[in-house]
Order: structure tokens, then sequence, then C-alpha cells
């Protein structure tokens, strides 16, 4: 596929959470089929949308360690968006007729007792909620887990809307290749030695700044069997981050430190 290095890349095809957010920013809109193919595709050029986190379900761990491993791919915005998820079939097809039911495992997991109720429980995963729905508009015995944005452009019946557990919420980012500085919070990935206290020492530096942390996760380094990377978001920015001097205090505890950028949010 030649790049469009203007292109707005988002998880496809049409129809998905991620268009939906992606439709907000002017461009050309570019489906692809996974979160590892949009950061390949911004290595090139323009910029793409991928979920990081989901209040129900925890984080996206394939845009974390994308973004740990691709030096070169920066986070400029994030977009908090509301999931709303239905039941959607054919029109042909009524509830008791669905055998299967097709969506993203996050999805899945996330409208999973509601749909029990319904004595639905042959859950197929697929890369996206919109591809549940174009699997959904071909399958006479089969319902999607999707948006009705999704299920309007693949010509299906809702069959039961807002089935989602809880306070359904999906954080977005905007990545890029331009590094942001200033703005609300910053993303930072970090190692540290295998050793007593060690992460201590990284902590430490925000309490003796005064910085809030916002957001920690720890995820396996891949290449180094039982040796992980962590995902940390403080409150504020790099500008503020490197003339308190917070920023070289923590390179000198960090065995690998990589500054993803900083970002301002938009809820939806």
């Amino acid at each position: 596929m030649k790049v469009d290095p203007d292109g707005i890349y988002y998880l496809g095809p049409k129809g998905s959470f991620s268009h939906e957010v992606a439709l907000r920013l002017e461009g050309d809109h570019v489906e692809l089929p996974t979160i590892s193919e949009i950061f390949e595709s911004v290595s090139k050029g323009g910029v793409g949308i991928v979920p990081v986190e989901n209040t129900l379900e925890g984080p996206v761990n394939e845009t974390l360690d994308n973004l740990y491993t691709r030096e070169d791919i920066f986070v400029n915005q994030r977009i908090d968006t509301k999931i709303d998820l239905v039941l959607a079939s054919r029109y042909d097809v009524e509830l008791p007729l669905v055998k299967r039911v097709y969506s993203h495992n996050h999805a899945i997991h996330e409208a999973r007792n509601t749909l029990s109720k319904l004595g639905l429980s042959n859950f197929i995963p697929v890369n996206s909620t919109s591809k549940a729905a174009q699997l959904a508009a071909e399958d006479r015995e089969s319902a999607a887990i999707c948006s009705k944005f999704a299920a309007n452009i693949y010509g299906l019946k809702v069959l039961r809307d807002n089935i989602q557990d809880g306070v359904n919420i999906t954080r977005f980012l905007v990545i890029s290749k331009q590094l942001t500085k200033a703005g609300e919070k910053t993303i930072l990935l970090f190692t540290v030695p295998d050793t007593p206290g060690s992460l201590y020492r990284v902590l430490e530096k925000f309490y003796l700044h005064n910085v809030n942390l916002s957001m920690i996760y720890s995820r396996p380094v891949k290449v180094i069997p039982w040796n992980y990377y962590f995902y940390l978001e403080f409150d504020g920015d790099l500008v503020m981050a490197e003339k308190t001097g917070l920023l070289q205090e923590l390179k000198n505890v960090t065995q690998q430190l990589k500054i993803k950028g900083t970002y301002t949010t938009l809820v939806t």
C-alpha cells in the first residue's frame, strides 16, 4: 500500500469506533486492519488514531507495546469517547435465531453479562467491532456487538441497544512523528534494573517534585523473558519537567527512558 504522508489512519473497516474518532480530524481517512499497521504507516507520515485504554477492560496492550518499540512515534492528543454498544443483526434475523456473536474481544467482555442474560454465549473475536458488523451482514445466524454507526453502514437492525455492562469510555490517542512538549499530561516509558528499590527511586522523583501520577502499567519486554517496561502518565508537560530538572533526575534512575510526548485531552 502506498502511504499517504497526510493520511489519518484508523482501525478499520469503516464503522469502527476508531473511525468515528478519526472523522473528528480533517484529512484523508485511511482504514487499516491492525493497530500495528497504523503505527507502521504513521512512521512514514501522517497521523494515527489508536485506542489505549477502556474503563471496563483496561489498557490496550498492542498500543502500549508499539509505543515502546517505535522510537520515532509520539502522542499529541487524547480523545475520550463514550462507547455505546448495540447488538445488531440482518433485518431477516430475530434474536432467537442468533447462534454466533461477532465482535472485538474488548467489546465482548464489555457486554458479556448483559448478553448472557439473553442466552448468548458463543462469541467469536475479530479485529474490530466494524469487522463484526461486516461479518454479521453476511451470516444469517449471527449478530454483532458494534456501534449504531457501524450497524447503519452495514445495513443491520439493532436488536438491543446500550448492552455494555457499565460506564464504558475508551481513550484514543492521536499519534504522529512530531514530539509535543506543551500540554496537560505527559507519557513516559521506562525500564529499571531488576534490583530492590529501583521502581521506588523512579516514583520518588515525582513525589519530591510534587507531580501527580495519573496512570502506570507494567508490560513484559518480549525480547527478554521476565523483564518489564513501565508505561507512565503524569500531570504536567515536558517543558515543566525539563525546567525543574525532573526529566534529568528520571534519566539518572532508569535504564531506558522513552519520552512519548505531552498531550491535551478532548472529551466527546
